[in-house]
């Protein structure tokens, strides 16, 4: 990762295939998170599970500076954290930035209404923002849309995560379908290797104070 200001905000991208009792990460995941949420500059923070991969998980958590993470990960509760976890996953990790936000309302937790786009820009990545951005101000529309967010990699930048989110599972589901019906992924599709994920939403939680 090439030189960054200390102060600039940062996006943890985390992908979990668990080996063992899934039941069992989530409890000691959470603990790793309620830690998390105390720490300077953490802002909030996103947990799904793959609906076609049960033993798949994405975490995504932001900072409001690249210094605050830093200075969290050296702990020595983080550290242990990752020692007792460790053995639970194997992890792909991966640091992005923000480059298109659209906050409307939240996700419900407990439903199937996250959906992740994996993609890899193939030619001008200005091109492909353009198609994002057209995306989600359709997807907008729809009824129960919560928001869209598109991060894009520090490590590769060529490599996108777009999350898109709706109130409840049947205003994804609805969505989805007209999606589909009306070839929305269309564009992204010619600019870029799409791969569209449907997760449930396991948590939503932001910082905490005092």
């Amino acid at each position: 990762m090439t030189d960054r200001d200390l102060s600039s905000p940062l996006t943890t991208v985390h992908r979990f295939t668990v080996k063992g009792d899934p039941h069992r990460f989530e409890r000691e995941f959470r603990e790793h998170s309620q830690y998390l949420r105390r720490r300077r500059d953490f802002s909030y923070l996103v947990t799904v599970r793959l609906l076609d991969s049960p033993a798949s998980y994405v975490h995504v958590g932001h900072w409001r500076s690249l210094e605050g993470f830093i200075e969290t990960v050296h702990t020595e509760t983080f550290l242990e954290h990752v020692r007792c976890l460790e053995p639970m996953v194997d992890t792909e990790a991966d640091q992005a930035v923000s480059v298109d936000r659209l906050l409307v309302r939240n996700a419900r937790p407990g439903h199937d209404n996250v959906v992740l786009l994996s993609c890899t820009v193939l030619g001008e990545v200005r091109e492909f923002e353009k198609e994002a951005r057209e995306l989600s101000r359709s997807l907008v529309r729809t009824e129960g849309f919560g928001g869209f967010d598109l991060l894009r990699s520090t490590f590769r930048p060529q490599r996108y995560l777009g999350m898109v989110w709706w109130t409840d599972t049947a205003a994804c589901d609805r969505a989805l379908a007209g999606a589909e019906r009306d070839g929305a992924y269309d564009g992204l599709a010619r600019v870029a290797r799409l791969s569209v994920e449907r997760t449930r939403h396991i948590a939503y939680e932001r910082v905490l104070t005092g």
